[in-house]
C-alpha cells in the first residue's frame, strides 16, 4: 500500500498508477506495480528504493495521484481549544490553507487569504487597494508558512497573475461584497503543510451558535503600538444571528447584510484584529469532522474584541457561485 499511502501523505485521496525504473547505462527499464504486486511479494515501494545500492543503476519511482482532499490539516488537536486577540499561538503547518500577501519590492505584508485551489486564493476585496486594476507584479503571495518571516523548506512565494475584485465591492452599503481572488501565474505543488482549504456549497447555512476559528497575523492588542504578529495566531469564535448583530451595532449606524457574518462573544475578549484582513474563519464540514471550510473573510468590525462589537466576515457561502464563475473563466 505504500503508493497510496504516499498519496495520502501529500494530501491525495487516490492513486492513479505508481512505477517503479531502474535506470542505468542501457537505459531505463520501467515497470508498472500496483498494491497487489507489494502484496504478494511481500514488500512495498520504500524498501524497493530503500535497497538502493552505489552502482551505475538507480531506481526511479514515478507517481501519479489524484483528487486533493481539501481542508485537511496535518495536526489535530483532540480537543477544541477556546483561547489574533484572546488566541494563541498555532504551531508550525498547523493550518495549510493560510496565505500572507505581500506587497512591493521589499514584500511589505499587507494581509492574510486562503488558498482554495492550485491556482486561486480567496482574500477580501478592501486589501486589494490600488493594485486591483494595475500591475500585478507588485504582489507576492507566500504559501505553507506559519511564520511570516520564515524561511521554511515548505514554504513556497508565489507570484500573480490576476487580482479579481469583486465589482460590486463597497456600492450602495459599506464593507459590503468584500472579497477578492488572486490567480497565481503557477500552480503550486501540494504537500502535507500546503493544501486548500474546501468551499462550501452555496446554500450552505452558518447557523447560530457555531463554532469556527478565526486565523492570523493581526495584532494581539488593540493599540496603535501593538504590532502585526510573526506566527499565526487563533482563536474559536460562535457565529452570530444577523439580527442580533445588527441591533449591536445600530447605535453605529452600520449595516450587516446577507453577505456579511458576525462572529464573536457578548463580552468580547477574543477577536480578529487589525492584520488579520483578508484571512478566514475557518469552520468544520461537520461536527467531529477533521475536514474544514472556509465560512468567511475577515472583514471589518469596530475596535478589536470590544463588548457588543463582534468581528464582521464577508459571507463566504454567498459568493460561491461568483467564485467558481471566476475562477472557471480565467482557468490556465
Amino acid at each position: 500500500d505504500s503508493p497510496k499511502a504516499i498519496c495520502t501523505s501529500l494530501g491525495y485521496r487516490e492513486l492513479n498508477d505508481s512505477s517503479l525504473a531502474v535506470k542505468g547505462n542501457s537505459g531505463t527499464l520501467s515497470s508498472t506495480k500496483d498494491t497487489r504486486y507489494y502484496r504478494r511479494k511481500k514488500t512495498n515501494l520504500f524498501k524497493e528504493i530503500r535497497s538502493c545500492q552505489r552502482t551505475d543503476t538507480y531506481h526511479i519511482v514515478e507517481l501519479s495521484c489524484k483528487n486533493i482532499e481539501c481542508g485537511v490539516r496535518r495536526v489535530e488537536k483532540t480537543q477544541p481549544q477556546t483561547r489574533i486577540i484572546g488566541g494563541k499561538p498555532s504551531p508550525p503547518g498547523d493550518w495549510p490553507f493560510l496565505a500572507a500577501l505581500l506587497g512591493g519590492p521589499e514584500q511589505i505584508f499587507y494581509c492574510a487569504g486562503v488558498l482554495i485551489s492550485d491556482q486561486w486564493v480567496l482574500t477580501a476585496s478592501h486589501c486589494v487597494g490600488n493594485f486591483s486594476h494595475g500591475d500585478t507584479s507588485g504582489w507576492t503571495i507566500q504559501l505553507g508558512i506559519t511564520r511570516r518571516h520564515s524561511h521554511s523548506f515548505f514554504g513556497q512565494k508565489a507570484k500573480v497573475k490576476r487580482v479579481v475584485p469583486h465589482p460590486q465591492y463597497n456600492i450602495g452599503i459599506a464593507h459590503d461584497n468584500d472579497v477578492a481572488l488572486f490567480q497565481l501565474q503557477n500552480k503550486v505543488t501540494f504537500h502535507e503543510h500546503l493544501r486548500p482549504v474546501c468551499l462550501p456549497e452555496p446554500d450552505r447555512l452558518l447557523e447560530p451558535g457555531t463554532n469556527c476559528t478565526v486565523i492570523g497575523w493581526g495584532k494581539k492588542e488593540d493599540s496603535n503600538l501593538s504590532e502585526y504578529e510573526a506566527e499565526v495566531n487563533e482563536v474559536q469564535v460562535p457565529v452570530l444571528n444577523r439580527s442580533l448583530c445588527n441591533k449591536w451595532l445600530e447605535p453605529r449606524e452600520l449595516n450587516v447584510t446577507d453577505g456579511m457574518i458576525c462572529a464573536g462573544y457578548e463580552h468580547g475578549g477574543m477577536d480578529a484584529c487589525q492584520g488579520d484582513s483578508g484571512g478566514p474563519l475557518l469552520c468544520r464540514t461537520s461536527p467531529n469532522s477533521n475536514r474544514w471550510f472556509v465560512g468567511g473573510i475577515v472583514s471589518w468590525g469596530i475596535k478589536c474584541a470590544h463588548p457588543r462589537l463582534p468581528g464582521v466576515y464577508a459571507y463566504v457561502p454567498k459568493y460561491v457561485k461568483w467564485i467558481r464563475k471566476q475562477m472557471a473563466m480565467y482557468a490556465d
